[in-house]
């Protein structure tokens, strides 16, 4: 039997862009839940005693990673190192490997992956020998089927993994199609599981063999709502098993609150704390959306309260404790608003050619040119700099899935 943690998409300081206004220790505690949550990671290791952890890409939210990201990786990985857990790590689209010099060295029970597909073994105290096979994105933009570089199941392994860091085809998720893969194609492997990483809900999308997303480690927006961590994985015979276990210190959740009958100040604000009350949990903090419905019995002056964000502004005196509920959003739902696909999902193929030809000299020149002259700048030739295209052509990407509410981000900022 081989026992390991699958986890992926940490995204090591991210920013949390978008999140303003907040008390400054509840701010502190948004900022540090990354990293808290690797604690709880390697915490749970240790009391397992699992035999390896096998982490599928987006360790750090950029490809300019933070020394503070950095050092505390480190960190957590000497414990590891300390009871004898070797790590087997893939950087993906977030965190692409760049030959920079600007990296710290990481200790040797950390076997972090190149840019070709490649395979480690490793052989458990129980003489059980582990083949483990991934790589390490080394741009951002990764569009081949990198897939086909995968070897067949090894022939002398015990048991044979799969860490990537792809997009499944035929996924409804809004995130970017970098290294696409299909489950047929997993299947040809003949692996006895797959660590997949990049789509930040868990998903499985095989049971034989496991073919697993195991999510974001702790959810960075609205949209990336409800229990976040890692999966505990049993490999025995020909049986699979998968458990899940919570990492994230704080949670995020939408909730739809009806105010039916209700008309004063007092009874709204009673039913608010009330809600707020049932969401208070002694495991982890609690970032809330709530949503308000059936508002058509409240009194004029009330609605302007909650309009004017004056009762959220009430809510949100809280008390310096930890784990808190925190309201985030007081929000009025007129209408049930329909669910409808973005431009993104529409389009995939017509948004990703738009994409590319922006990021060509001449279509780049001819964007940016009224810019560059408003703002005095050589723009012809600052449009000669591939890389500098792309990055402006990728904070531009940015700004726009931020305005339709996408999770993905596509710059090191997200």
């Amino acid at each position: 039997m081989v026992q390991f943690i699958h986890a992926a998409d940490l995204h090591l300081d991210s920013p949390f862009k978008g999140i303003k206004g907040l008390p400054v220790f509840i701010w502190e505690a948004i900022y540090q839940s990354t990293f808290q949550a690797l604690t709880h990671l390697v915490d749970l290791a240790i009391e397992k005693q699992v035999d390896f952890i096998c982490l599928a890409g987006d360790i750090y939210d950029g490809e300019d990673r933070s020394v503070k990201a950095q050092a505390y990786l480190k960190k957590e990985m000497v414990r590891l190192k300390e009871v004898n857990i070797p790590v087997y790590l893939i950087h993906g689209n977030h965190d692409f490997k760049e030959q920079d010099g600007l990296q710290l060295d990481m200790p040797d029970n950390v076997h972090i992956f190149q840019e070709v597909v490649e395979t480690a073994y490793y052989e458990t105290a129980k003489q059980e020998r582990i083949a483990l096979t991934g790589f390490s994105y080394n741009k951002r933009w990764i569009n081949e089927r990198k897939i086909a570089d995968y070897p067949a199941r090894s022939s002398t392994a015990d048991y044979h993994i799969g860490l990537l860091h792809g997009y499944q085809e035929g996924n409804s998720s809004e995130h970017d199609k970098y290294a696409p893969f299909s489950l047929p194609e997993l299947r040809s492997k003949h692996y006895d599981y797959w660590a997949l990483g990049h789509i930040h809900k868990r998903q499985v999308l095989s049971e034989h063999p496991l073919m697993v997303y195991s999510g974001n480690t702790q959810g960075r927006n609205r949209t990336e709502s409800g229990t976040k961590g890692c999966y505990l994985v049993t490999l025995e015979n020909k049986t699979e098993k998968i458990d899940f276990f919570p990492l994230a210190p704080i949670q995020w959740k939408t909730v739809e609150l009806s105010l039916k009958g209700k008309k004063s100040l007092q009874e709204v604000y009673q039913v608010l704390n009330e809600t707020m009350s049932v969401h208070q949990n002694e495991e982890h903090s609690t970032l809330l959306a709530i949503e308000l419905t059936d508002t058509g019995d409240l009194l004029e002056g009330v609605m302007r309260k909650i309009r004017q964000g004056d009762l959220l502004e009430g809510l949100q005196q809280v008390s310096k404790t930890i784990p808190f509920v925190f309201v985030v959003q007081l929000s009025i739902q007129s209408k049930k608003e329909l669910n409808l696909p973005s431009l993104i999902q529409l389009f995939p193929d017509e948004w990703q050619q738009t994409l590319e030809e922006l990021q060509e000299g001449t279509a780049f020149k001819e964007t940016t040119q009224s810019f560059f002259e408003q703002q005095r700048l050589n723009g012809v030739l600052l449009a000669r700099d591939e890389k500098y295209r792309k990055r402006i052509v990728q904070m531009a990407e940015q700004e726009i899935r931020q305005q339709l509410g996408h999770e993905g981000s596509v710059i090191d900022e997200d």
